[in-house]
């Protein structure tokens, strides 16, 4: 990892060691969860994808069904609202959904975009 910065390599060697997906592949989700609130550059970015693919891993997006955790989540938020009286956290949403926090951020933002 020549040329790499420590935090870049740092997170490579996590990914790696992680196993952070199939044999061949490495989520852009498992990337973001490694890279956490880390101070990387785009050239610290693009690094650790040339690392990766490097390595033999290739990068894939997970495919999201907008739709359908939207519709999760907004039962999860009613059926808590009716029980608790109140709004959930997103965390709440997450925990009594079975989504995790990011898939109930997302639809959130889908839902956004659907009222414009």
């Amino acid at each position: 990892m020549r040329g790499t910065s420590p935090i870049a390599a740092a997170i490579v060697r996590a990914l790696l060691v992680r196993g952070a997906g199939d044999a061949n592949a490495v989520s852009l989700d498992s990337v973001a969860d490694a890279i956490g609130a880390s101070p990387v550059t785009l050239s610290d970015i693009e690094a650790i994808f040339d690392e990766l693919e490097k390595a033999g891993h290739r990068i894939e997006n997970e495919p999201k069904n907008p739709p359908a955790a939207l519709k999760q989540v907004l039962a999860t938020v009613r059926s808590f609202s009716a029980l608790s009286g109140r709004r959930p956290t997103v965390l709440e949403i997450a925990k009594h959904s079975g989504l995790d926090v990011s898939e109930v951020r997302f639809a959130m933002l889908y839902a956004r975009v659907l009222v414009r």
